[in-house]
C-alpha cells in the first residue's frame, strides 16, 4: 500500500474523551488538596487508596488517548494489539459524566448522603454499559469479500460477514464501517447489524458506484456499538484489507459512428475465401419472402418441404484490427480526457470481438509501462487487457512516439489500424508520418467531449450513490 493510501485507524477528530479524562483527574486532585475537610471525614480509611486508584486510572486513560492520537501512523501499525479497541464518549455520555461530577462534588462539599447515593446510582449504569459493549466486541469476527474487478460508474456490492463467537452474549446494534482508498480517502460506508445471536453469523452488504478507474484499496474495518444505553461508544478495529480493480466504462458504439467505422473498413483489402452466389458467407436456410432473389432458391429443400426455401447469406467483412491508444497528449489536470480515450478504445475492442470473431485484434498502449495485447479467435477473454487499461498511466510524447513507430513497422498486411487520441493527427509529433501504413490508411479518432458523447452510448444509470443493507 502506497504512502498516500495508508490507513490510520485512529480518530481524526480531537480526542474529547482523553482531554475530558485528564481534566477530571486534575479537578479531583486539586479538590483533594484545596478542600481537605472533604476527605477528613472519610471512613473507612480504605477510601483514600481507592480514591487515588480511580484518579490514576482516569489519568492513564486520558494520557493514552492523547498519545495514541498524536502517535505517528508507522509506529501505531506496529502495535496492533494495543490499538485494536477504541473508546469514545458521545454527547449523551459527556452530559452524563458532567452530571455525575456535579453530584460527586456536591456530596463532598455538603456531606449529603442522598447526593452520594444518586451519584452511585448513576455510576452503576455507566460502568455496566462499558462492560457490556466491551464484552460484545471481544467475541466478534468480521470478514469482507470485495469483487476482484468492477466497472466504472456501475453498481457493485461488497459483502460483509459479522460472526459472533461468544457463547452467551448476543451482539446488538453493531455498525460495521468500511473505508475505500484511491487517490484520496473516500467517505466510509457502513452496514448495521441489529442482532447476531451467539455462535452465529450474519451477512450484510453495501453497494458502491465509483466514477474513476484504477486500483482501489479497502482499509481496516471498524465495528462500533453503543448498546444498550448509548453512554459509551466502543469500537473494534479489524485489520483486514482488500483490493478491487475498476475498469474503464464500456458502452455501445452509436449507429452513426459504427457506420463510419464500417465505411472505413471497406478501404482495407483482405484476402479471404468466399463461397456462395453473392461472394458472402452462407448462413442458413429460410422460407421465401417477397422480394428475395430467385437465384437464392434451394430447390432440393423446396421440393422436400413443399414450399419455397432460399439460402440466406451474411456479408463477410472479417478483418484484422490494431488499436493504438495515445495518452501522451493528456495533461494530468485533464484526467477526464484519458478516461474518455480508454472508454472509447475499450468499447471499440469489445464491439470488434463481437462482430469479427475470426479476426485478429491487437491493442497497443504506450503508458509509463507500455503494453501490447493480442487476441485471436482462439484466445479466451479480455481480462488481461482490462487489467492493463485499469492501471495504465500517461507517458511523454517522445516516449510514445518511439513505441508507435516500432509498432507500426510490424503491422501485417491487411490489418486495419485505428489510433484513439485526445488530439488531432497533425498535433501529434508522430501523427503526420503514419497517415499510411503499408499502403493502407490509418484512421485517427480525436476524442473530444462532443465526439465521445456522439460515439459511445451508455445504459441509463442513476446518480452516483451508495446503498447499505444488512
Amino acid at each position: 500500500m502506497s504512502e498516500s493510501h495508508d490507513y490510520d485507524a485512529r480518530e481524526r477528530h480531537f480526542p474529547t474523551a482523553g482531554a475530558l479524562a485528564l481534566l477530571t483527574a486534575g479537578a479531583m486532585t486539586a479538590a483533594y488538596f484545596e478542600f481537605p475537610f472533604m476527605h477528613r471525614s472519610w471512613w473507612p480509611r480504605a477510601f483514600y487508596p481507592l480514591f487515588w486508584f480511580v484518579v490514576g486510572c482516569i489519568a492513564a486513560f486520558g494520557t493514552w488517548q492523547l498519545v495514541w492520537h498524536y502517535l505517528p501512523a508507522q509506529w501505531a501499525r506496529r502495535l496492533p494489539g494495543l490499538s485494536r479497541y477504541r473508546v469514545k464518549f458521545p454527547r449523551e455520555g459527556i452530559g452524563f459524566l458532567l452530571i455525575m461530577m456535579v453530584l460527586f462534588v456536591g456530596s463532598s462539599l455538603t456531606q449529603s448522603n442522598m447526593l452520594l447515593l444518586v451519584f452511585a446510582a448513576m455510576a452503576g449504569p455507566f460502568v455496566v454499559n462499558g462492560w457490556i459493549t466491551f464484552n460484545m466486541l471481544q467475541g466478534l469476527r468480521v470478514h469482507r469479500t470485495p469483487p476482484a474487478r468492477a466497472m466504472a460508474s456501475e453498481l457493485f456490492a461488497v459483502e460483509l460477514v459479522l460472526e459472533n463467537q461468544s457463547t452467551l452474549l448476543s451482539a446488538w446494534m453493531m455498525s460495521v464501517e468500511d473505508n475505500l482508498f484511491h487517490q484520496k480517502v473516500l467517505s466510509p460506508s457502513s452496514v448495521l447489524f441489529v442482532r447476531v445471536p451467539p455462535r452465529e453469523s450474519q451477512v450484510g452488504y453495501y453497494q458502491l458506484q465509483l466514477p474513476q478507474r484504477g486500483k482501489y484499496e479497502f482499509g481496516p474495518l471498524r465495528v462500533t456499538t453503543r448498546f444498550p444505553l448509548g453512554l459509551i461508544e466502543r469500537s473494534l478495529i479489524v485489520r483486514e484489507t482488500g483490493t478491487t480493480l475498476i475498469y474503464p466504462r464500456i458502452g455501445r458504439l452509436s449507429p452513426g459512428f459504427k457506420r463510419q467505422l464500417l465505411g472505413a473498413s471497406e478501404q482495407v483489402e483482405v484476402s479471404q475465401s468466399r463461397s456462395g452466389v453473392f461472394d458472402d458467407e452462407f448462413h442458413t436456410l429460410r422460407e421465401y419472402r417477397t422480394g428475395d432473389n430467385p437465384r437464392a432458391i434451394h430447390w432440393r429443400s423446396s421440393a422436400r418441404r413443399g414450399t419455397l426455401i432460399v439460402r440466406e447469406y451474411h456479408q463477410n467483412r472479417e478483418h484484422n484490427l490494431q488499436v493504438m491508444i495515445d495518452l501522451s497528449g493528456v495533461k494530468p489536470e485533464y484526467a477526464a480526457q484519458a478516461e474518455a480515450v480508454l472508454s472509447l478504445a475499450l468499447t471499440l475492442c469489445v464491439e470488434y470481438r463481437h462482430e469479427c470473431r475470426g479476426g485478429h485484434l491487437t491493442v497497443v498502449c504506450g503508458g509509463r509501462e507500455p503494453f501490447r495485447w493480442e487476441a485471436s479467435k482462439t484466445s479466451s477473454g479480455m481480462d488481461q487487457l482490462l487489467d492493463w487499461l485499469a492501471m495504465v498511466e500517461m507517458a511523454s510524447d517522445e516516449y510514445f512516439a518511439l513505441i508507435a513507430r516500432e509498432t507500426l513497422e510490424q503491422v501485417d498486411t491487411g490489418t486495419r489500424v485505428i489510433v484513439v487520441s485526445t488530439r488531432k493527427q497533425e498535433a501529434a509529433p508522430w501523427g503526420r508520418s503514419v497517415a499510411m501504413v503499408r499502403g493502407m490508411p490509418v484512421q485517427w479518432i480525436e476524442v473530444t467531449p462532443q465526439r465521445f458523447a456522439q460515439a459511445v452510448v451508455f445504459p441509463e444509470t442513476g446518480p452516483d450513490r451508495r446503498r447499505r443493507h444488512a
